[in-house]
């Protein structure tokens, strides 16, 4: 079974969670993005091609980078222009991920990945 992660941005919530795991929290609060802005930023990333499912209620993509690595990223609630989607990344390794997310922390600010398992804790800025 592959591992699931999640991405949360950085609020309170999460500050206090991320200190009780022993970990350094940004000052800085992050956003969630909306499904348009998710797919802007994954497109504009130079090394990541996306195939993306039009099925509905979930907007799937299937994320590969140029040296081979692949990722599913599944988006839960999509949202609208102005309401932010939730997603996680289903599979693939931890730093194609993480790669990912810098590109979303650029326009949302800083992010935390999780895996499900609780086996990786990840603050990206």
């Amino acid at each position: 079974m592959s591992e699931s992660y999640s991405v949360l941005p950085v609020t309170s919530e999460v500050r206090v969670w991320l200190q009780s795991e022993g970990r350094t929290a940004p000052q800085a609060d992050g956003r969630r993005l909306t499904l348009q802005e998710l797919k802007r930023v994954i497109a504009s990333l130079p090394d990541v091609t996306a195939q993306w499912s039009l099925g509905q209620p979930f907007h799937d993509g299937s994320l590969t980078s140029t040296s081979g690595l692949h990722t599913t990223v599944v988006v839960g609630e999509p949202g609208t222009d102005s309401k932010p989607c939730e997603f996680h990344f289903r599979g693939g390794e931890s730093e194609f991920i993480e790669n990912i997310v810098r590109g979303i922390a650029a326009l949302a600010g800083p992010q935390v990945i999780y895996a499900h398992s609780g086996s990786f804790i990840h603050v990206v800025q």
